[in-house]
């Protein structure tokens, strides 16, 4: 945890004293790269000592160093502030903006350098930035911009002023908060979502008193338990459009015709995407970083040489993209403003604005420090040679300093040889510091060292005082060990004693949970998308409309008005649903869906556009009919296979062991909530004696392979061996590489098996698995072959299972018999499949995306040779790497040499299916291994492949594409933490079509991660459901639409395992009731579609016990106190509820009468009936009841107490039924809701 003792311990050696002697000067020092942080953090010190201001910027080369760095310096420096100032992920004169996120960290840095100084505070702030991060002019006035405080219970603010002053700071106002520097406005509750939080936070007002604030959940928008006490505000732009601003936006529509369209909004105050490009332009100066630096602060500069040569390559592309940007906007011309100002500034530029307060000025307590693992003199050089002018920064410190010192071997993840040198270097009297980050890490490393004969202390902080001869293990962040030979001291981190560094996220609290799609999300209704309607068919939606309804009962005392009758009526909210005309030429005939029956709707999807049903004919029958036979084979094949597992027996493994927690804790980062319970679940199975047959389904990048990960663990510490098929040689090799990481320091054996294995490797394996020596094999289906025979195979991991063909998979039967099978795909598998096969095959969904996972930036376009040319720069600059998709094999060549021109300096590869299968491996394997700048293929790229170091797509000719897959084409970018950019283009002498046009802008407008969800997915949810039931079934899903399939599976399923589960019945309920949600509750139509397909769910005959009561809870969370509008829905709901569950169709009011239907019930019933109800008859013959309605004092009863009287009037004729007993029933049917409400 700390290593202040050790930085006191170095100190005394020679050169670091000499080296900590200079903290009052410009020096350049010459060391390893492990011994920077404790260098720099000896010399803040000193300069506090010295009493000048302990404060740092810290420039690094790239932004994943500076995270390093700042994590290696917090154990040193334990009472620091230690802040990172990130870069914008797009370039100044992008016409992109930078996320939210990322300028509201900006801002904090810059806020708390100003409040630091104002403060005059004395612990050490250390600012880390990237060379990009460092180089860019900024507004400058950004830390004077004060954030809004919300203080619970504090006053100042009523909501309409505060919604004002939010769309000035650059909030944007939606119906639903989901990102950060959104906000939404209902009633007296405001929603935000500040720049930094970890959650958005519900803000409830009582006039202008703020009077509770709650974090909440962007998931569900549920509020959270934590109590939040004050938020924090700040801008979520760093250009905010004030009136100078605007004025000059007016000042400039009339000089630049060119750029009228984005500057016109901005006179007119609305942010517009990009609009940051054009601050140079609208702003009065633009400033360097060094501006905002507290007086008397230190800059250090790590490996000047690369930070140097970077910034020359920063400044050229920036400008390339200048001219790409306004040649794409302004077709040939030029940028129309000169926008110089806004460029990245050089590093001389910096360290002059760093040294000098004014030109000509020197700071005298300012000071630049160079940090290098060169000689300064060597380093000038090698800029030189790399092209970069060899500035004078580089060497023009009064002082240059040696550490005599040198790096810590790497043992390349041989802990024997690690634990060798320490046994060498402890024999010689020295004292060692073992550095792990996470806490099983470290104690792993004491056993290892202990089991060695070494002295071993675990220790939460290294004393001053070292004995020789001891190693002396601490939980704490090290990038790089180093050796002291002049008072012999070392340390060793953990990626030189287990061959990696874990890289613990220095964010890693801050993974959330996106909001998880269900099949039917009710958000996503739009005019004219199809649905399906169970009785009815297949229809389009039109719009929400709300009516005026007559309800029938006529008041019976005398009327209010004098001769007239008034007929009483109620707001209803309906859904109108228009379907293929009955006669030709007519138009097509309507539906009104009542918004309590909307567990009766679903949305269509299956394939192209359907055709309408006609309403009472008998085509929607009959297709309903052939789908009911097909989902009776497929029910009776699951449950024989479900009978089958249910008969075999198999090993029960046993709880999990310390190791198991050890290797747990070591995972870098923090686990989604599924990914838990996925863990959990697949634990409790190989914790049976009955095989387990899981199949887990994500996306990509959703964390399925740490879930095998440690499953694969369990299984070998009980001596089991486990087998890994995959379909591809690159994945062999990708996941060979993660679970040889994640198993680094614990005694486990894991072999590849694939045609990239050498004849004598893969006789080894082969022999390994056979005697036991081998405890896991990663393969294609290579692993399958005669030959291959293992000792004592426990658990079998499939990846892809859908990519094996059939004779591969009855190998696997064979291997399988009695084994552990875990299945995983990267198909989404939809909610309510998962729900319809529920207990047959076992399933997990992975459905949270990680937190890190930005949305992908997507710019759809004409070609231009400069776009592209400057894209791949971009891309090359930040050591990135591009995927260039270009879909005719006859011309691909062309297009790769055209490339090569445009750009020399990348490395550009060509891959084709038509290439030989063995040549097209060993391509894509040297892209993954980055030997390619550049991989120009075609679609074969869609599937599988998981390159994270590739951030960028090109897609020439994207009209010419589908949108399922065009969405899986960009899905291959944005898997690492670097911003992703997606490019569509199109040929700009070609007409786009109309449909191409359409695919295009949806492609452009959802680039939200698990957007696919929304987008394409839902051809691959068919494909994926398709997986799992079999092709032949594609034909009926189409047919009926993929959610009443599924819920006619459930049903099925149910019927045959015997559970008891009551078929539904479409429910007249109709009461001259006035229920519905009014607009000045919920404003948002697509908001009230939620809430009233939640309620209607909740009402379903397979609704849980209390669900109506969790949405009426989440309804008072998010909305505020329900008017009685509302509080009538719900107990329509609840009445409803009731109505279904006694087997009723019809509960309607007609004049003073209620009629009830279907009313086969015994003499006892009809006795009570007209003893309770006098008056009430029954129609034996059509099994109808008619009930007059009470009257009091001349007035029938209304609304509440109409309701109230509804259902004791069910409740006491008609028994309901018991609901079944068990728990699988439920399971079962809960499809069919699931299916309609998502």
């Amino acid at each position: 945890m700390n290593l202040q003792g050790f930085l006191t311990a170095l100190s005394r050696a020679e050169t670091i004293e000499a080296a900590l002697a200079e903290a009052q000067r410009n020096a350049d020092f010459s060391a390893p790269a492990g011994l920077d942080a404790p260098l720099i953090a000896g010399l803040l010190q000193r300069r506090a000592d010295a009493g000048l201001p302990p404060a740092l910027l810290a420039i690094t080369a790239t932004s994943r160093e500076g995270e390093s760095l700042r994590a290696s310096l917090a154990p040193y420096l334990p009472d620091a502030e230690l802040i990172e100032f990130p870069a914008w992920e797009t370039l100044p004169h992008e016409r992109l903006s930078p996320s939210a996120e990322t300028v509201g960290r900006r801002l904090h840095a810059l806020r708390r350098m100003h409040d630091w100084a104002e403060a005059g505070s004395r612990h050490p702030l250390v600012v880390v930035a990237s060379v990009r991060a460092a180089l860019q002019p900024l507004a400058d006035n950004l830390a004077s911009l004060e954030p809004v405080e919300l203080v619970a219970g504090g006053r100042g603010y009523n909501l309409a002023e505060l919604a004002v002053r939010l769309v000035d700071l650059a909030y944007a106002r939606v119906d639903m908060v989901a990102r950060r520097g959104e906000f939404a406005v209902r009633g007296g509750i405001l929603d935000v979502f500040p720049p930094t939080a970890d959650h958005p936070v519900r803000v409830e007002f009582f006039g202008d008193e703020v009077e509770e604030l709650r974090a909440f959940s962007v998931a569900d928008q549920r509020s959270l338990p934590e109590v939040v006490e004050r938020v924090s505000l700040p801008p979520s732009r760093e250009l905010l459009l004030t009136e100078p601003v605007r004025q000059r936006a007016r000042e400039m529509v009339h000089e630049f015709p060119s750029l009228a369209g984005l500057l016109e909004k901005v006179s007119e105050g609305i942010p517009v995407e990009g609009m940051e490009s054009l601050a140079p332009a609208l702003l009065e100066r633009l400033v360097p970083l060094a501006h905002y630096l507290p007086l008397g602060a230190a800059v250090a500069v790590l490996e000047p040489e690369r930070v140097a040569g970077r910034a020359v390559n920063l400044g050229e592309t920036n400008r390339e993209f200048l001219a790409a940007a306004w040649n794409a906007a302004t077709v040939g011309a030029a940028a129309p403003i000169d926008l110089a100002a806004g460029d990245f500034l050089t590093v001389r530029r910096l360290r002059d604005a760093v040294l000098f307060s004014a030109p000509g000025e020197p700071d005298p307590q300012r000071v630049w420090w160079n940090f290098s693992g060169f000689d300064m003199g060597d380093a000038a050089e090698v800029v030189a040679a790399a092209g970069g002018e060899a500035e004078s920064h580089l060497t023009s410190s009064s002082a240059t300093v040696r550490v005599a010192s040198n790096a810590m071997p790497s043992f390349q993840g041989n802990v024997a040889g690690a634990v060798d040198h320490a046994a060498e270097r402890l024999r010689d009297g020295w004292a060692l510091v073992v550095a792990s980050a996470g806490h099983g890490l470290v104690e792993r490393a004491r056993d290892v060292l202990a089991e060695a004969g070494l002295a071993a202390r675990l220790v939460d902080e290294v004393p001053a005082e070292l004995e020789a001869g001891v190693a002396y293990l601490v939980q704490a962040d090290a990038a790089h060990g180093y050796e002291v030979p002049e008072v012999k001291l070392g340390l060793l981190a953990e990626s030189e004693f287990y061959g990696r560094a874990a890289g613990y996220d220095a964010r890693q609290g801050k993974k959330l949970a996106s909001r998880r799609r269900n099949v039917v999300d009710p958000l996503q209704l739009k005019a004219g998308d199809f649905v399906v309607h169970q009785t009815h068919g297949i229809g389009k939606f039109i719009e929400m409309v709300q009516r005026e309804v007559a309800t029938g009962a006529r008041p019976t005392g005398p009327s209010r008005t004098a001769g007239i009758q008034q007929q009483p009526t109620a707001v209803r909210e309906y859904l109108v649903i228009e379907y293929a005309p009955s006669k030709r030429g007519h138009a097509g005939d309507r539906l009104f869906v009542p918004t309590d029956q909307l567990d009766l709707l679903s949305r269509y999807v299956g394939g192209e556009a359907p055709s309408l049903s006609k309403m009472g004919g008998s085509d929607w029958a009959q297709a309903k009919g052939k789908a009911r036979k097909a989902v009776r084979d497929i029910a009776v094949s699951l449950v024989k296979l479900y009978s089958a597992r249910m008969a075999s027996k198999g090993h029960a493994f046993g709880p999990d062991t310390p190791w198991q927690h050890e290797l747990e804790e070591a995972f870098p980062f923090t686990e989604t909530p599924d990914q838990l319970q996925t863990i959990d679940e697949v634990k409790a199975d190989m914790e049976r004696s009955i095989p387990m047959d899981r199949l887990l389904a994500g996306d990509v990048g959703f964390g399925k392979t740490e879930v095998a990960v440690r499953a694969a663990f369990k299984a070998i510490q009980e001596g089991k061996q486990v087998a890994m098929l995959v379909p591809t040689t690159l994945l062999v090799k990708q996941h060979l590489e993660t679970f040889n990481e994640r198993y680094a320091g614990f005694p486990v054996h894991v072999r590849a098996l694939s045609r990239f294995q050498t004849d004598k490797e893969a006789r080894d394996t082969i022999a390994g698995l056979a005697d036991g020596t081998v405890d896991m094999v990663i393969g294609t289906h290579r692993i399958l072959t005669e030959k291959v025979t293992f000792k004592d195979v426990g658990l079998v991991i499939i990846d892809e299972e859908q990519r094996f063909g059939v004779e591969h998979k009855d190998a696997l039967k064979k291997l399988k018999t009695n084994v552990d099978i875990l299945a995983m795909s990267a198909t989404p598998i939809p909610r309510s499949l998962e729900m319809a096969v529920t207990g047959i095959r076992e399933m997990s969904t992975l459905a949270t995306p990680p937190e890190d996972r930005h949305p992908i930036l997507t710019f759809v376009g004409p070609y231009s040779d400069q776009q592209v040319a400057a894209a791949i720069r971009r891309e090359m600059l930040r050591e990135g790497q591009v995927f260039f998709v270009h879909n005719r094999v006859s011309s691909i060549n062309r297009v790769a040499a055209q490339l090569a021109e445009l750009v020399p300096e990348a490395r550009i590869a060509v891959a084709h299916g038509q290439l030989n299968e063995h040549v097209l491996e060993q391509i894509v394997n040297d892209f993954w291994e980055r030997k390619f700048d550049v991989l120009v293929s075609t679609t074969i790229i869609e599937t599988g492949l998981d390159i994270t170091n590739a951030n960028t797509i090109i897609i020439d000719r994207a009209d010419k594409y589908g949108l399922s897959q065009l969405h899986q084409l960009r899905g291959r970018v944005g898997r690492g933490r670097e911003r992703a950019y997606g490019y569509f283009l199109y040929d700009p002498a070609k007409p786009l079509s109309e449909t191409a046009h359409d695919r295009l802008s949806t492609i452009a407008a959802n680039n939200e991660l698990g957007s696919g969800m929304q987008v394409a997915l839902k051809d691959l949810e068919i494909r994926g459901a398709g997986n799992l039931l079999g092709a032949e079934q594609a034909g009926h899903i189409a047919g009926v639409g993929f959610d009443l399939y599924l819920r006619m599976i459930g049903e099925a399923v149910s019927a045959f395992r015997g559970d008891v589960a009551t078929g539904q019945t479409e429910l007249r309920l109709e009461l001259p009731v006035d229920a519905h949600i009014p607009e000045d509750y919920v404003d948002s139509e697509r908001l009230r579609l939620e809430a009233y397909q939640k309620l209607s769910a909740a009402s379903g005959p397979a609704a849980k016990e209390g669900q109506i009561d969790q949405v009426v809870d989440e309804l008072v969370d998010r909305y505020g106190e329900p008017p009685e509008q509302v509080k009538h829905l719900v107990a329509i709901s609840r009445l409803r509820r009731e109505a279904q569950r006694a087997g009723l169709s019809d509960v309607i009011a007609t004049g003073s009468k209620l009629r009830i239907a279907p009313a086969n019930i015994p003499d006892s019933r009809r006795v009570r009936l007209e003893r309770m109800y006098p008056g009430a008859k029954h129609f034996a013959q059509n099994d109808v009841i008619l009930v007059p309605f009470p009257v009091t004092n001349g007035e029938l009863p209304s609304d509440g107490d109409l309701i109230d009287w509804v259902s004791r009037l069910i409740t006491a004729i008609f028994p309901i039924p018991e609901a079944p007993a068990t728990d699988a029933a439920g399971a079962g049917s809960a499809a069919i809701v699931d299916g309609a409400a998502g």
